[in-house]
C-alpha cells in the first residue's frame, strides 16, 4: 500500500484536506499525518491541531526541527506533543542562529522549520524520499500555489483534484463543533514577514507583545548568513524593515488603519505555510 504524508499545516484547508482523505481513501493508502511546529504559531493553532486530533482521529504526529549547529547537515526532527510542543519559539531562533534573518529575500524558514524536519522524520522510519507521496492543502481556487516540480517532488494536490474551493470549506466549517478561531489579520504565524503592513499594523495594534521575538532575533542575529551587503543587517519585513521601524510606521499610520472589518479576507495569513512555497510556484 502506498504511503502518503498528510501534511497539516494547522490551518482550515489542510485539516480540511486531511479529514477528506482519511474518509474517503484509507483503504488504498498508508497514511502519515504530520504538524511541524515553529514555535511561533498562535496557541489557537496549536489548540485547533489538537482538536482535530480529537476530534476527528488524525492521529497528528508533532514534530519540530533539530538545528545541527557547526555540522554541514540539514535539520533533522524530534518528536513532540500538544503538551510538549514549543511556545517560546525555540525551534524558530535556532535556525536563524545558523541561518540568519528570514525575509523576502531568503526565505527559508518553511523550508527549514517545516519541509526538512518532515523529510528527517519520514527517514527515521525508513523512507527515502521516492518512496512516499507529500499531500498539500491547497484549494481549486489557489492553483497558482501549485509547484511547478510537483510531480518531480512526488506532491499531490487532493482538493485541487477534487474541485474544492474556499467557500465549500469554510461552509463545512461551519457545522463542526469548533474551529480555528483566527482572524484574517492574526494569521497562524502571528507576526509573519510576509503579511501586508496593513495586517501587520493591525497585529501591533491589538498585540503588541507578539513582534517581542522578531525585534530581540534582529537584535541578535541580523548579520548572520549570507549578505547582499555586509554592511546592511538583515531584517524581517517588507523593503528590510526592521521591527522597530514596524512600530514607528504604526505611530504615523494608527489614525488610518482600515478596520478589521473591511480588510481583505484572503486565506493567505489565517493559514500556516505550506511546504515547496510559493517561491516555487507559478503566478
Amino acid at each position: 500500500m502506498e504511503t502518503v504524508v498528510l501534511s497539516f499545516s494547522g490551518g482550515r484547508t489542510s485539516a480540511y484536506m486531511t479529514k477528506y482523505m482519511l474518509d474517503n481513501y484509507k483503504d488504498k493508502y498508508n497514511f502519515i499525518v504530520l504538524f511541524a511546529n515553529t514555535g511561533q504559531e498562535h496557541p489557537k493553532t496549536l489548540d485547533f491541531v489538537h482538536n482535530c486530533d480529537k476530534y476527528f482521529n488524525f492521529n497528528t504526529v508533532w514534530i519540530e526541527a533539530v538545528v545541527h549547529h557547526g555540522q554541514r547537515k540539514g535539520n533533522t526532527a524530534k518528536v513532540v506533543t500538544y503538551d510538549t510542543a514549543d511556545r517560546e519559539g525555540t525551534p524558530f531562533e535556532e535556525v536563524i542562529k545558523k541561518h540568519g534573518v528570514p525575509n523576502k529575500s531568503f526565505p527559508m524558514c518553511t523550508r527549514e522549520l517545516k519541509q526538512r524536519p518532515i523529510m528527517s522524520y519520514m527517514r527515521s522510519l525508513g523512507y527515502k524520499p521516492r518512496n512516499y507521496k507529500i499531500a498539500l492543502g491547497i484549494r481549486a481556487d489557489e492553483t497558482r500555489r501549485v509547484s511547478t516540480s510537483a510531480r518531480q517532488k512526488n506532491v499531490i494536490y487532493p482538493l485541487v483534484d477534487a474541485g474544492v474551493d474556499k467557500d465549500m470549506i469554510l461552509d463545512w466549517w461551519k457545522d463542526q463543533e469548533f474551529d480555528l478561531e483566527i482572524l484574517e489579520h492574526q494569521g497562524n504565524c502571528t507576526w509573519c514577514w510576509k503579511k501586508s503592513d496593513r495586517k501587520h499594523f493591525l497585529n501591533i495594534e491589538e498585540n503588541p507583545s507578539w513582534y517581542e521575538f522578531p525585534k530581540r532575533m534582529e537584535k541578535l542575529y541580523n548579520h548572520v548568513g549570507p549578505q547582499k551587503d555586509k554592511s546592511i543587517p538583515r531584517n524581517f519585513f517588507r523593503f528590510n524593515r526592521d521591527t522597530e521601524t514596524m512600530f514607528k510606521l504604526y505611530e504615523l499610520s494608527k489614525n488610518n488603519i482600515i478596520p478589521i472589518s473591511k480588510i481583505e479576507h484572503g486565506y493567505g495569513c489565517s493559514e500556516s505555510c505550506e511546504i515547496f512555497p510559493t517561491e516555487e510556484t507559478n503566478g
